[in-house]
């Protein structure tokens, strides 16, 4: 897992709109997953609500889920056509998280993650590319190294997009 954090915030960040997510990325196998999440992170100073019903949270440093989605890198393109990713080649993922409207309180962190794997939540991939992952067999499953990029150039970045 990738983690991305901001400084902490000196006054509210208000986002709202739709969150596309393009990541530049390269796998040494033929197919991979890729699991983003936009996480508010509240700082370590924050006090529990007194009318919080199960006291073993703590809202000092807690991290809330705000966004995430998968994609599975196979269907990049479409879903209809799925297709394999060439081994150590940098190839662009597009996606969309659901909508937004949060906003990010003064004090608080905006964090990042990016993740090859949400399981148990969703099946595991077999990181090669296979033409049904559900009758995958067992030596199906490899070992794959996934990069993701982040130099000029070959940028990956999540934006908002306003809605109107």
């Amino acid at each position: 897992m990738l983690v991305f954090q901001t400084e902490v915030l000196s006054e509210d960040l208000c986002l709202s709109g739709e969150i596309a997510v393009h990541l530049q990325i390269s796998t040494t196998g033929t197919d991979a997953d890729f699991f983003v999440k936009l996480i508010d992170v509240y700082p370590d100073t924050a006090q529990n609500h007194p009318h919080q019903p199960n006291r073993r949270v703590l809202m000092s440093g807690y991290e809330q889920m705000v966004r995430s989605e998968i994609m599975r890198a196979r269907f990049r393109n479409s879903f209809e056509k799925p297709e394999p990713l060439v081994p150590n080649q940098v190839t662009m993922i597009r996606f969309q998280l659901q909508d937004v409207l949060h906003t990010f309180k003064k004090g608080h962190r905006l964090m990042i993650h990016v993740q090859s794997t949400a399981f148990p939540l969703f099946d595991r991939n077999p990181q090669k590319f296979v033409p049904n992952i559900f009758e995958a067999n067992a030596e199906d499953f490899i070992k794959a190294t996934h990069r993701l990029y982040h130099s000029p150039g070959e940028a990956s970045f999540m934006e908002i997009l306003r809605l109107e």
